[in-house]
């Protein structure tokens, strides 16, 4: 979920795909979860 997530912010500057609005409070929650060490599938 966490590299999904990421995936959903990047990939648009790459061209991949089209830009997607992500709430504050669920990035949040992604900031959170890389810091508790949840980053087996980012990029």
């Amino acid at each position: 979920m966490v590299g999904d997530l990421q995936r959903i912010k990047v990939y648009p500057e790459k061209g991949f795909q089209v830009h997607q609005d992500i709430p504050k409070q669920v990035w949040d929650a992604y900031l959170k979860l890389v810091e508790m060490g949840y980053t087996k599938h980012l990029c």
